[in-house]
């Protein structure tokens, strides 16, 4: 008995075809559970927009010089409120290390601090005080460990390169940036300050 066709296909030729439907199908509701999933996750997830840098502040009478500070910035940008408990550094790819960043309370926003879509809050940390800069302490002390040399110079290049500022919320969420090139480059010539120049070999000859 001759098989029925249609259009030219024969029945099991059709089923063969219809078949793709059904894989179509079965890949079109994987591919919306896997959108809704992810639109449910972003919208789960805190959002922000942070920066770090170097600022200074005019006032209306004040004479120059003027009050410099490390600036630290960030607002909310999405619809989920987060709560921020500190604002820290973070050196190093393999082996990290982290450091606490105090500011001046008199002229911050409060920490912790609650933040609703839009709102925003900065810590400023003065770059001057007592008898070293900002600059001169956080190149030598953390960024360089301590320690003085050569040795310590090449390990501090790699350490800058690394360098990120994070503000950490209550449940954990991290918001990481790296600072601007103005503090960067302060850094990285604080810490050429702290290699020793090496005597030249006749300076030594003469000495001897």
């Amino acid at each position: 008995m001759q098989e029925i066709s249609f259009l030219g296909f024969s029945k099991s030729e059709w089923d063969f075809i219809n078949s793709f439907a059904n894989w179509a199908s079965a890949i079109g509701s994987i591919a919306a559970a896997w959108v809704a999933l992810h639109l449910a996750n972003r919208i789960a997830r805190p959002t922000a927009k942070v920066r770090v840098g170097h600022r200074i502040v005019f006032g209306t009478d004040d004479d120059p010089p003027y009050p410099e500070y490390v600036m630290f910035s960030i607002v909310n940008s999405g619809d989920r409120n987060f709560r921020v408990t500190h604002i820290s550094w973070r050196v190093g790819i393999f082996r990290k290390r982290f450091a606490l960043q105090i500011h001046d309370r008199t002229i911050s926003s409060p920490l912790p601090v609650e933040l609703n879509h839009g709102q925003e809050a900065q810590w400023l940390v003065p770059m001057a005080y007592s008898t070293k800069t900002w600059v001169e302490h956080f190149a030598h002390g953390f960024i360089m460990e301590g320690k003085s040399g050569w040795l310590a110079s090449a390990g501090a290049f790699f350490a800058l390169l690394s360098l990120r500022a994070v503000f950490t919320t209550s449940l954990g969420h991290e918001f990481i940036t790296r600072p601007e090139s103005n503090i960067i480059e302060r850094l990285r010539s604080a810490c050429r300050k702290s290699a020793p120049v090496e005597p030249r070999s006749s300076e030594i000859e003469r000495d001897d």
